[in-house]
């Protein structure tokens, strides 16, 4: 038997109201150097940018030309961090279920997959990993957003400008939670030994920040906002295997354990994920979402209104 439910809540920015509408399937029918590390995030992102501030004077609405809009990108970014925090619980709990279930798996035979690969090196694969953990860099993927914002800026493009901010804000939240993660979790790199169990919380120690990838995590936001931006499934499949591939790298080049990059993928998802429902969600905007009502599966539609 189906069953709806409508229920409206005060929700994201500026205190828009949010309507839902579930429908339910009823029974019988998912420190120092940290801290310079955070400023070198935001400093990546932000001063690329200002080079474009001088011919940007006639561009589209841009956090250069407005004090406006850079209040607006400050507020859509504390929204979607909520939208983030809250995402592994609602809507995600049986997803979020089933990472911590792989992560679990493989944190048990992490020294095991290290030894594996150890063994398996090769000069073509080795080519190939160096390319792969060059490109999921997050300094070079926040370099990279920022040019495509300032491009959009200089072009007068909102379609550009849309796409780098989406893409900026989901690596903002993405390596963000990593790098505070990272720091309270203090695990140590594979290099510190072969114990996958050595913690060093709040140490802020070059070898003890393996938990997360940050690599992996800024690779999965990117994935999730471009194959939003497409019905194409081998675009999508394309998007999201170049970011498995990073993961991968990290693992091959002994630089995390397999458990890490669990972490690393699902945070970049969420936070991708984030994004994407935010500006759904938006006035005019409809998403789908999974739902429980009274413990039960069920579908919301959601929007802004």
């Amino acid at each position: 038997m189906l069953a709806a439910e409508a229920r409206s809540d005060v929700g994201g920015g500026g205190g828009k109201p949010t309507v839902q509408f579930g429908t339910r399937f009823a029974p019988g029918s998912g420190g120092r150097r940290g801290a310079g590390r955070l400023f070198a995030l935001l400093g990546a992102l932000l001063l690329p940018l200002c080079g474009q501030l001088s011919s940007a004077a006639d561009a589209a609405d841009n956090v250069f030309a407005s004090g406006a809009a850079v209040k607006q990108e400050f507020t859509r970014l504390a929204d979607e961090g909520k939208l983030l925090v809250t995402a592994p619980v609602d809507p995600y709990l049986i997803e979020s279920a089933a990472v911590a279930g792989a992560f679990a798996l493989t944190y048990v035979f992490d020294r095991d997959i290290r030894s594996d690969l150890a063994g398996s090196h090769s000069g073509a694969l080795k080519g190939l990993t160096d390319i792969g953990s060059f490109a999921g860099n997050p300094y070079l993927h926040l370099g990279a957003v920022a040019l495509l914002y300032g491009a959009g800026v200089a072009a007068d493009s909102p379609r550009a400008l849309r796409l780098g901010e989406e893409l900026g804000e989901a690596l903002v939240l993405a390596d963000g939670a990593t790098l505070v993660l990272k720091q309270a979790v203090g695990r140590g790199r594979p290099a510190t030994g072969d114990d996958n169990s050595r913690y060093r919380p709040f140490q802020f120690k070059t070898d003890y920040d393996s938990l997360s990838s940050m690599h992996t995590a800024s690779s999965f936001a990117i994935a999730h906002v471009l194959a939003s931006k497409t019905q194409s499934l081998p675009v999508k499949i394309l998007c999201y295997a170049a970011a498995g591939f990073v993961g991968f790298s990290r693992l091959y080049q002994d630089k995390h354990w397999a458990s890490d990059v669990i972490v690393g993928a699902a945070i970049g998802e969420l936070a991708g994920d984030s994004v994407t429902r935010y500006y759904a969600l938006r006035k005019g905007g409809l998403a789908l979402a999974p739902l429980y009502i009274d413990g039960t599966p069920a579908l919301a539609l959601t929007g802004r209104f």
